[in-house]
């Protein structure tokens, strides 16, 4: 997890105040070296307090399917700090130190998540409480792509390509919406190399603009931690 600068201002003082937490799916990646890897999902914390990763669960539906793969989406674990990202690897090899996702970025995934094989057409989910099936048992709180829609040739095909969220979005959406996305369009990694994923993904750092209520409070922490060093 890397912290985005501003918002760790905030959270180094402690003060996170009225400025509620808030979990996006951020960065996606469908990689075209050997095996179609590295394939990864990012997620981040555009609040301005911590994240209880254990009330959320994220899910893939293949191929324009309505069941989610495995049929049960991953609960995740851990403290999400404001700011912070965590990163999801598909592939099969589990860290410390081993799989396509350390070769590529020099450092370990936060989760490995060994049984949702994904690929660029399919879609991503993210809920809040752990879903099976459909997914109707838990609440969608963030998605890409259309659920029952194969993503071949839609705006959101990341087909050997990758997308990121735009800095100005800072709330999750159950309904994809595509103007809140990049994506660089199918086949933009075709034929690239390990330093070609690394110049164009950025897992582990999502750069956004934060909410008012967020912002103020990161203005407020800022002028804490000048006068700690003047006093």
């Amino acid at each position: 997890m890397k912290t985005q600068l501003l918002i760790a201002g905030l959270a180094a003082v402690g003060m996170t105040g009225s400025a509620s937490a808030n979990l996006i799916i951020s960065e996606i990646l469908d990689g075209d070296l050997p095996g179609g890897l590295p394939k990864f999902v990012e997620l981040t914390n555009t609040g301005g307090s911590s994240v209880d990763l254990s009330a959320y669960s994220i899910g893939n539906f293949n191929n324009g399917g309505t069941t989610l793969g495995g049929g049960a989406s991953t609960v995740l674990s851990g403290t999400l700090a404001a700011g912070d990202s965590y990163v999801i690897s598909y592939e099969n090899s589990d860290g410390p130190g081993v799989g396509f996702f350390f070769d590529t970025y020099g450092f370990d995934a936060d989760n490995f998540d060994l049984g949702s094989f994904i690929n660029g057409d399919d879609v991503v989910a993210l809920f809040l409480g752990a879903a099976t099936g459909d997914g109707s048992d838990a609440t969608l709180v963030d998605i890409v792509g259309v659920i029952g829609v194969n993503g071949d040739g839609e705006p959101w095909d990341y087909t050997d390509s990758y997308g990121y969220r735009n800095s100005t979005v800072t709330t999750g959406n159950a309904t994809f919406t595509a103007s809140e996305w990049t994506f660089a369009g199918t086949a933009a990694l075709d034929g690239a190399d390990a330093a070609g994923h690394v110049a164009v993904t950025t897992p582990g750092t999502h750069d956004f603009v934060p909410e008012p209520a967020t912002a103020a409070l990161l203005g407020l922490g800022g002028l804490v931690m000048l006068r700690r060093r003047n006093g």
